[in-house]
């Protein structure tokens, strides 16, 4: 079983990342698909009338100028989706690391997972939404406040999923946790971003490589939109191993400050002192 709360460097918490993926692979997987599933399912059904509008537009002979505008209610929906999905994606990652961590070694139920996640639904949009306005506001101030606001309340949820606090808490919290570590949160988000980002590739290609053969537009509108399902599927999926190395960059936070996780251990025997924060992790 992994230690959750544990003090690691750069490279093993994307090394843990990896070894949670492969340790419960089924359980996190089946519980991603079922919770997130709807509103992914919604965004594809919305997509696919989209799809089929744009086939049946170009292939009229007369076009409405307006024809956008008929089209923002497929839009809005997607959009919305698309958020939701995310959200959906990011709460079941961290309630499955607290699921993992609670039942010490015990295999995991979906059912598990999803009783703990609905229980943040709520406070996590709330979350999201006024820390997206927040985060918008400061990149107005010459972008870099922006960034540095979003790397620092990246840990929001987990936040949220693991100490049950509202959002005045949990903002106070970010800020706390991450004091000294912008840089390797920053760094762990960004290098999992872009190995995700590269793993995506692999589901666009066969939609690339079919819709390229279709010999005509409504094969293509097809193609289109099942490469586009398989496509947002493996992105969300991918989107989890972001999270998951934040959710380890969170449990570190914790351990350096707290040992909440030495204690765990050796109670019965007292505690040790962390290391320093100023020389345990390097710049990273």
């Amino acid at each position: 079983m992994i230690q959750l709360f544990e003090q690691r460097d750069f490279g093993n918490k994307i090394n843990a990342t990896f070894q949670y993926i492969a340790q419960n692979i089924n359980s996190f997987i089946l519980s991603i698909i079922y919770i997130a599933g709807p509103p992914v399912l919604l965004m594809i059904v919305a997509g696919s009338f989209l799809i089929s509008d744009v086939i049946l537009l170009f292939g009229s002979s007369q076009t409405n100028p307006l024809w956008f505008m008929n089209e923002l209610p497929a839009i809005l929906v997607i959009g919305i989706g698309f958020m939701l999905s995310l959200l959906a994606v990011s709460l079941t990652t961290f309630a499955h690391l607290k699921v993992y961590n609670r039942n010490a070694g015990q295999p995991i139920q979906v059912s598990q997972v999803w009783e703990e996640a609905k229980e943040h639904i709520g406070p996590a949009i709330v979350f999201n939404i006024l820390s997206t306005i927040v985060t918008i506001v400061a990149t107005m101030f010459f972008i870099l406040p922006g960034i540095y606001v979003g790397v620092v309340l990246s840990l929001g949820v987990p936040v949220l999923v693991f100490e049950n606090t509202n959002f005045g808490q949990t903002w106070n919290r970010c800020f706390e946790l991450i004091r000294d570590k912008w840089w390797s949160t920053f760094g762990l988000a960004l290098v999992m971003g872009i190995l995700a980002g590269l793993l995506r590739l692999i589901f666009q290609i066969p939609g690339i490589v079919i819709g390229f053969l279709a010999s005509d537009v409504a094969t293509q509108g097809i193609v289109a939109i099942i490469s586009g399902a398989i496509s947002l599927l493996g992105a969300l999926l991918l989107n989890s191993l972001v999270y998951l190395a934040l959710g380890f960059q969170y449990t570190n936070l914790v351990e350096r400050q707290e040992g909440r996780g030495m204690i765990s251990a050796i109670d019965s025997i007292g505690t040790q002192p962390t290391q320093a924060r100023e020389t345990d992790e390097g710049s990273f």
